[in-house]
């Protein structure tokens, strides 16, 4: 069956909700902080939602066990900015980590990834503009959803209401 992955998937929001209405799709949802993870696992028993999984893992820790080419499409929803300039190091979203996704995508796969820090924004796109030659196209936007528009955050919600700029890079493998 189709396999969507949410990286950094928090209380699952998101998930729960494509879940719900994508019976025929399996959805897994990966997270480090089990507080969260906890939430999203229980509001996803308590609807039977047999196509839904929760794991806790380190992001590239879980992606090096998944086979190649069979993810059929990566959320990736306001990752950690880590807006100091010492702490960049330690952002999830760089050039081997877009190789690293790249790998494990069916052809046609895509990625999506959001953020609301202008400063990470442009470091995404250099690094997809890095791997350019993997994707058959490269789309962004700026406040418009590109895709899975009935689905929200809940960071997204709290920001949009804060009316802060949202910034959405959209990637489909070759």
């Amino acid at each position: 069956r189709p396999l969507e992955i949410e990286i950094g998937c928090g209380k699952g929001k998101f998930l729960l909700a494509r879940a719900e209405r994508h019976g025929g799709r399996d959805f897994i949802g990966v997270d480090y902080a089990q507080k969260w993870l906890r939430r999203g696992k229980e509001r996803g028993e308590k609807k039977s939602l047999q196509n839904l999984r929760f794991i806790r893992s380190e992001t590239r820790e879980f992606l090096l066990g998944v086979p190649f080419s069979v993810v059929d499409i990566f959320h990736i929803y306001f990752p950690d900015p880590w807006p100091k300039r010492r702490h960049q190091a330690r952002r999830l979203v760089t050039h081997d980590f877009l190789i690293l996704l790249y790998g494990r995508l069916k052809p046609a796969g895509l990625v999506e990834i959001a953020t609301d820090n202008d400063c990470y924004f442009e470091a995404i796109r250099a690094a997809a503009e890095k791997t350019r030659p993997f994707w058959r196209s490269l789309r962004e936007s700026r406040n418009r959803r590109l895709a899975f528009e009935d689905f929200k955050t809940n960071y997204e919600l709290k920001y949009e209401a804060e009316a802060r700029d949202l910034y959405y890079l959209e990637l489909c493998k070759r």
